[in-house]
């Protein structure tokens, strides 16, 4: 019998299969494992893959058969053309989803294809995908903020959408006040009351997002996700799940400097008595009470720079430059990729290094070179 370390992990246990069935299935699994390896990459020139690519590879065909597995009546050890047809066009569709239930993201979908195509070189059947997925625009690619503009966006957001004094307004400035509120607060102005006003100048949800944001440099799909179970407050620490974590699937703990821990911990105890969190863990929800996205991120961000009156000039300002300053400035300080990289939990010192800019410092000692 043809064995290989499917047969030894116990993620390739397939129960929708009979014992015949998983034995042919597994058989070809570890075939297809060292096909991958000895020639997947370049088989003219016998050129593999190296085993972690050789791992997700298979995991990325298995995601393929388990979800036909699910939306056919048949269950087969094998995968025809017009089966793999279907699969693209329901993740191009987004009816092929995560199992979380997330769609998956265009790079994903062309990891996902190119699977694909190799499983069929694997078995010696001629097949293209009937639809091309190309990787989203790149988000990577934003300049890095000066310390001070982390400075000024922090501060404004202490004072990001307050509202004047209730005393200290004409009743037709209230009247406009109040319609501004029950936008704000999602409720009828009928039902806005005094008491309302404080509230909203007194939340710690976004300079909570905010402090957090620039100590950890979060990528906006943890944004997103991040739940409010994960936060140690013994410690000052968000332990962040392996199956939630952003391109790692590895668990991983965050620690938090005082300023942020303390933001995120008020924030948590006034979230507590907002009504459209009673059935929701996730730390943050926009006003429309989903999970934030990179457009939501962007446009907070955006209203954020307008009020502390930072201006581009020539920059491309995202969320993501919050990761970018955070490289450029501890790479400022220890002049270290690895650090960089584990800071950033990125996997390589390359990946890590794309989010380094060279600062007015460093450009004044390469000037001093010559």
């Amino acid at each position: 019998m043809v064995t290989g370390p499917f047969d030894r992990d116990e993620r390739w246990t397939f129960p929708q299969l009979n014992s015949r069935q998983q034995t042919v299935f597994r058989s070809t699994l570890s075939e297809f494992e060292r096909y991958l390896r000895s020639e997947g990459r370049n088989p003219r020139k016998r050129i593999g893959y190296a085993d972690k690519s050789v791992e997700t590879r298979v995991s990325r065909v298995l995601q393929v058969v388990r979800w036909l597995w699910e939306v056919e009546d048949e269950v087969s050890t094998e995968i025809n053309p017009d089966q793999a047809d279907r699969a693209i066009e329901a993740l191009d569709t987004d009816e092929f989803r995560r199992r979380d239930g997330e769609r998956y993201f265009e790079g994903s979908k062309r990891k996902i294809s190119n699977a694909l195509v190799t499983w069929f070189e694997f078995r010696g059947v001629d097949w293209e995908p009937k639809i091309v997925f190309r990787d989203e625009p790149s988000k990577n690619n934003s300049d890095p903020f000066t310390r001070e503009e982390v400075r000024l966006l922090y501060e404004t957001s202490l004072t990001y959408k307050s509202i004047p004094k209730y005393n200290d307004l004409t009743p037709d400035e209230r009247d406009r006040w109040y319609a501004y509120l029950a936008q704000e607060l999602g409720k009828p102005k009928a039902d806005v009351r005094p008491a309302d006003w404080n509230k909203l100048n007194e939340n710690w949800k976004i300079p909570s997002l905010i402090a957090t944001e620039k100590a950890a440099a979060w990528r906006p799909a943890l944004v997103g996700r991040m739940r409010a179970g994960w936060y140690d407050p013994s410690t000052q620490a968000i332990v962040i799940p392996g199956e939630y974590a952003v391109k790692n699937d590895s668990e991983w703990r965050q620690p938090l400097p005082n300023e942020a821990a303390n933001t995120l911990e008020w924030w948590l105890e006034q979230r507590s008595n907002i009504a459209k969190y009673d059935d929701d863990d996730h730390v943050w929800l926009n006003r429309k009470g989903n999970p934030y996205s990179s457009q939501n991120l962007n446009y907070l961000l955006r209203n954020l720079m307008e009020e502390a009156g930072i201006s581009e000039r020539g920059r491309k300002l995202t969320w993501y430059s919050f990761r970018h300053t955070l490289a450029t400035y501890t790479y400022e300080e220890y002049r270290d990729l690895k650090i960089v990289a584990e800071t950033l939990r990125q996997n390589s010192t390359e990946s890590a290094a794309r989010y380094v800019h060279p600062t007015d410092e460093m450009k004044r000692e390469v000037g001093s070179i010559l």
